[in-house]
């Protein structure tokens, strides 16, 4: 896989669909619970209205016109409103270990950064060790429990990034 080929973009409505199937998997992958995580989210077949909005965006990563993954970041309701959560980080595991979360991860600090937020916020599982190093080596501090209320009760890990 030649990292120059993948492509980042906006969610488009056609992406939607594709995108709740590829999360669906790597949660199911990665053992993680049904409830209290993505997976119940109630938008998670039609992201593209959820982060069609001004303060949220979602990029979709395509490699060879196929959809691989993708992340987002958008408001956190019952936290203060400076603070972002990133959302929805999920790949296809032939995208994994490529480097393509940094860059995506960087690209969402950016842009919420130019939205107006101040600090990042992301919940995670344990068993994505992989991405939780990628939170640690970007800065990421834990927290001690969870910042504002996303509805993932089943996500132990709670990490901020001041932006």
């Amino acid at each position: 896989m030649q990292l120059e080929s993948i492509q980042i973009s906006l969610i488009q409505p056609e992406d939607s669909q594709e995108l709740g199937e590829l999360i669906k998997r790597v949660l199911e992958e990665m053992n993680a619970p049904k409830t209290g995580t993505a997976y119940a989210d109630p938008y998670l077949f039609d992201l593209f209205s959820y982060y069609n909005h001004p303060k949220r965006d979602y990029y979709v990563i395509r490699y060879n016109g196929e959809l691989l993954g993708g992340g987002g970041y958008g408001d956190l309701p019952g936290a203060p409103e400076e603070v972002c959560e990133i959302q929805k980080m999920y790949f296809d595991p032939k995208l994994r270990g490529k480097g393509v979360g940094k860059r995506l991860l960087l690209k969402l600090i950016e842009e919420s950064k130019r939205a107006g937020y101040k600090k990042a916020y992301i919940e995670t599982l344990p068993q994505m060790k992989s991405a939780i190093g990628l939170y640690e080596h970007l800065g990421f501090t834990y927290l001690d429990g969870p910042l504002g209320g996303t509805g993932h009760t089943s996500c132990p890990i709670h990490l901020i990034l001041k932006i």
